[in-house]
């Protein structure tokens, strides 16, 4: 069975609101998964019907993902719960931030489950090492310098149940703690994500190497609401000519910085689109 989660509680209701009406105008068959982020997810989880998701159900294995937050952290953080995704229900899976509208069907990352068993938006990409590695990590001798050098973005994942053991890594977590000090973990979960891709043995790439790779310029792409994404009109990103097909707009940062900063979201009217919209 194939499915798509997303990870929500009821403080990002408005922006799970958004996600969810943007998902189901471009997905209205896939059968979705809400993970509850916390514990106060009942005005989210309201929305099942609505929208037509199913609640994940195993809460020990939740408890077991906040408690090896904890290790990393000190504290719970819910973006570690992504972890259990690899223990879930579904065969295959895409995960998807909820701090994104969706603009396109998301099967074709599943398509690419033949020949990879991790597809994430973005890797390989000088500079965006930061956000999964310091820099010290290359004088550790614990990853090559291509496992160091994927630095995938999480916020978008296409994999298989199994891919990851789950079970095992909330278990005995030694080894990746010992690569802490080396982590950005201002990043939350980013870090120990792609420790856990580049060494299980699978097969990873993102969709942007692989639309790279394949020169593969229809291949839709998530792009970053931080960035200039050209024309926006009635709910879709028109790109230039000769530029990829859009599959999901990313606020990743932009909500936290306005909480701290002020001002607005790039592109509000394009989120207020789907904040809007009447589900189908």
């Amino acid at each position: 069975m194939r499915g798509v989660y997303f990870l929500a509680n009821d403080r990002v209701y408005e922006q799970a609101v958004a996600f969810l009406n943007s998902f189901r105008q471009h997905n209205p068959d896939v059968p979705l998964c809400l993970v509850p982020f916390a514990d106060d997810v009942a005005r989210v989880a309201a929305l099942a019907d609505r929208y037509d998701f199913t609640i994940w159900s195993d809460l020990a294995m939740l408890r077991r993902c906040d408690e090896l937050s904890r290790r990393f952290h000190g504290e719970v953080l819910g973006q570690y719960r992504k972890v259990a995704l690899w223990s879930g229900g579904y065969d295959e899976f895409v995960y998807v931030d909820c701090d994104t509208v969706v603009l396109r069907p998301v099967d074709f990352a599943l398509d690419l489950l033949s020949d990879y068993d991790v597809v994430a938006s973005h890797s390989d990409i000088p500079g965006i090492r930061r956000f999964v590695w310091r820099d010290s990590i290359m004088d550790t001798g614990a990853l090559t310098a291509w496992q160091i050098r994927y630095a995938a973005s999480t916020g978008f994942l296409a994999s298989r149940r199994g891919v990851l053991d789950a079970d095992r890594v909330c278990a005995d977590p030694t080894e990746a703690l010992a690569l802490a000090p080396h982590m950005a973990l201002e990043c939350s979960e980013q870090p120990l994500l792609n420790y856990l891709i580049v060494t299980s043995g699978g097969r990873y790439s993102s969709l942007f190497t692989i639309a790279l790779r394949t020169r593969d310029r229809t291949m839709p792409q998530e792009v970053w609401a931080g960035s200039d994404l050209g024309e926006v009109s009635g709910g879709q990103v028109l790109p230039p000519p000769n530029h990829p097909s859009v599959l999901l707009v990313h606020w990743a940062g932009q909500w936290e910085r306005v909480r701290r900063e002020g001002g607005d979201i790039p592109y509000r009217q394009l989120w207020e689109h789907y904040r809007s919209l009447a589900p189908r």
